[in-house]
């Protein structure tokens, strides 16, 4: 969500072939330098929220593209021994999805930007392979539910695998939209849900907190599943 200069992209490339050293995915994409940032100071908690995250992950396979308004990133993602985060305290917890086992174990990204005349607004996507990232829910907001047995399941949390992501920023919102699936069926504050019924969640963020929502199947209306304020 950030734009880059080429230089310090081709340099940090260089660094990975040279060296064996794997960048921070902070450093890269979620840098101190705010007058690169679309995140403008009433969304910087959220900003700040994702900064915390990216420090659990490096980047290889570095490779870029850009122009004034435009920029192509492709890389992978090497989490670190961390593979869940509770973010911003809120009971909606990141997963990464890698074995444990391997080496170097990481998951494939493309990520296109696109930045407005304005300069201070953007959107882009993000294309996740691997199955490498999940949303987990806590029990309160979502219960994995079995419809065989009519009956939520404790001590589970259920989670939604992401294969894309796609996003809107300007100065007063961003708003996030996952595309993905559950794993299982589940029960949203007392509704039973299939799994595959639900192909995509939205975060929306503003100054004054952020919200996860989804499109009720029966209602067509947005319902909340988690509301966070800040």
């Amino acid at each position: 969500m950030k734009k880059l200069y080429i230089s310090l992209l081709f340099i940090a490339n260089l660094t990975v072939s040279a060296q064996a050293y794997f960048p921070c995915f902070d450093d890269l994409f979620l840098g101190n330098n705010t007058d690169e940032s679309l995140f403008s100071p009433e969304l910087n908690y959220f900003r700040d929220g994702l900064k915390v995250t990216s420090k659990l992950l490096f980047i290889k396979d570095l490779q870029t593209d850009s122009n004034r308004s435009a920029a192509f990133y492709s890389f992978q993602v090497i989490p670190r021994s961390d593979l869940q985060y509770d973010f911003l305290n809120s009971g909606v917890f990141l997963k990464f999805n890698v074995n444990a086992k391997e080496k170097y174990p990481s998951f494939d990204v493309i990520f296109n930007e696109f930045v407005n005349e304005d300069k201070e607004s953007g959107n882009g996507r993000i294309d996740l392979y691997n199955k490498g990232l999940s949303i987990l829910f806590s029990e309160t907001d979502v219960k994995v539910f079995d419809f065989q047995k009519k009956t939520s399941l404790k001590d589970l949390k259920a989670e939604f695998l992401i294969s894309g992501i796609e996003y809107k920023i300007d100065k007063t919102n961003l708003e996030i939209v996952f595309k993905g699936n559950f794993t299982t069926d589940i029960n949203i504050k007392g509704k039973k849900i299939k799994k595959e019924i639900l192909s995509k969640l939205t975060l929306n963020t503003d100054k004054e907190g952020f919200g996860i929502s989804y499109m009720d199947p029966k209602s067509n209306k947005k319902k909340y599943i988690v509301e966070k304020d800040i």
